[in-house]
């Protein structure tokens, strides 16, 4: 039979936005840093999520040689192709799109259409020549839904779509313009793993009377089911650890595993390999199962490598594996486990 551990360790990842400065341009236009406290963690398998966590985001704006500058902007945020399914909203309405669908917006400027279209898009005005360059903080809140599959270790980048007017001989910019990955937040995701055994126990069935040269004569008739699977969800990538309680031999209780007699050795196939021996696997680093699991079916199964015939008789002879999984940060080694 077999029974299985879990280990785990969580990682806190934070990053601060690189340091910006004015743009110096003859058309108006924003940069934009948004950067999540470092007190804001998420993690993938708890059931409350990420729950409205407020990240300010401060706009830095155009200006020109002279006395120009950009006065006014509207935008909104874009989300790539295939993102997780978060939300961001600025005073309750929601403002990021999915790529290719941002319904019209931005519409147009607060000065033009005074704020008949606003809902949906923030607007801001940054004030005369001598007013800073810098907004002040618009405060987003992000909302990440529980069991988003964000991987750990990996920041969350948005695209900023715009149009802006501009004051003292800088242009408008009248068309939306996009700033691709203007918006990074550094949302801290705990390297987690949840591990369960999926299937029944690794059983030979009675071999009391099976000598050593059937079985290794007929091997796949002594082999458990392909079926039986560890299932690994992770956010991250993780180390694998294999142990045998009997280092691969079959014992029953009270029986001395120093005597051949008493004990029938057999090997695991896991993660690609034969193992005869706890010295045999050593530690393995698999890539990232993901969150939903899919990268995470791990098939185990056994064979038998002497028959039960001449052994000590006994009603129970059986062993226990233990396979410890320890979710981690980042790996340049780490491979593809499943199905192996």
């Amino acid at each position: 039979m077999a029974a299985l551990g879990a280990s785990a360790l969580a990682a806190l990842l934070a990053g601060s936005p690189a340091a910006a400065q004015t743009q110096i341009s003859p058309f108006c236009g924003i940069t934009g840093d948004a950067t999540a406290p470092v007190s804001i963690t998420y993690d993938p398998f708890s059931s409350s999520g990420l729950s409205q966590a407020t990240i300010p985001l401060v706009l830095r704006r155009n200006r020109g040689l002279l006395t120009g500058r950009t006065d006014e902007v509207s935008f909104i945020l874009t989300a790539p192709a295939g993102s997780p399914a978060f939300d961001i909203t600025y005073q309750g309405q929601r403002v990021l799109y999915p790529e290719g669908a941002t319904l019209g917006h931005p519409r147009a400027l607060t000065s033009f259409d005074n704020g008949a279209f606003a809902s949906g898009e923030i607007r801001y005005q940054f004030g005369g020549f001598t007013a800073s360059d810098l907004s002040t903080p618009i405060n987003l809140r992000v909302t990440v839904p529980p069991g988003t599959d964000l991987s750990a270790g990996e920041a969350i980048s948005f695209d900023i779509i715009y149009i802006c007017s501009g004051d003292g001989g800088m242009l408008p910019v009248p068309i939306p313009v996009r700033s691709s990955g203007a918006v990074r937040l550094n949302v801290n995701v705990v390297s987690a793993l949840q591990a369960f055994y999926a299937g029944s126990a690794l059983d030979f069935g009675e071999i009391g009377d099976v000598t050593t040269d059937a079985v290794l004569a007929s091997p796949d008739r002594f082999t458990t089911s392909s079926a039986n699977a560890l299932r690994v969800r992770s956010s991250g990538p993780f180390e694998v650890r294999v142990r045998s309680q009997n280092d691969f031999r079959l014992a029953y209780a009270g029986g001395n595993l120093a005597d051949s007699r008493q004990t029938i050795r057999y090997s695991a196939r896991f993660l690609g390999q034969d193992i005869t021996s706890n010295a045999s696997f050593g530690t393995r680093t698999c890539a990232r199962a993901g969150v939903a699991g899919t990268g995470g079916t791990l098939p185990i199964r056994a064979t038998l490598k002497e028959g039960g015939s001449g052994k000590t008789p006994s009603s129970s002879y059986s062993d226990v594996i233990t396979i410890t999984f320890s979710p981690i940060v980042t790996s340049s080694a780490a491979q593809t486990c499943a199905g192996l």
